[in-house]
């Protein structure tokens, strides 16, 4: 691979808080379609107590009433710090400013660990 390829990537993903938040969701969207069946459709409105609106493959994009929201957390830290953080975007969802159900998801990286939990 090209030196100078890598090193432009490194670049561009040179901020850890970044990285770590944008992987998450990259990971947490998959795992919410493949273990639940559900697509993003559009990034969700601060307060809300979510990043994304998610809904079963084919739901039309404006069609906010059979969503729902999907809070999403990425850490570096181990199997516990997951565990830890899930609570907190469970409790996130819940506070948010919406009727819409709440689905958490929580990616460890370190850890190798996705978890995910419907918020009640």
């Amino acid at each position: 691979m090209n030196p100078g390829y890598v090193l432009n990537v490194q670049n561009a993903w040179a901020n850890q808080d970044d990285a770590t938040r944008d992987g998450a969701y990259a990971c947490a969207l998959a795992a919410v379609e493949l273990s639940r069946d559900l697509v993003a459709l559009r990034r969700a409105e601060t307060r809300t107590g979510a990043d994304y609106y998610i809904a079963p493959i084919g739901t039309a994009l404006d069609d906010l009433e059979n969503c729902f929201r999907l809070e999403v957390s990425g850490t570096d830290l181990s199997s516990a710090e997951v565990r830890r953080r899930l609570q907190e975007e469970v409790a996130q969802a819940r506070r948010g400013s919406s009727n819409l159900p709440a689905i958490a998801a929580v990616v460890g990286f370190r850890a190798n660990l996705i978890m995910i939990s419907s918020v009640r």
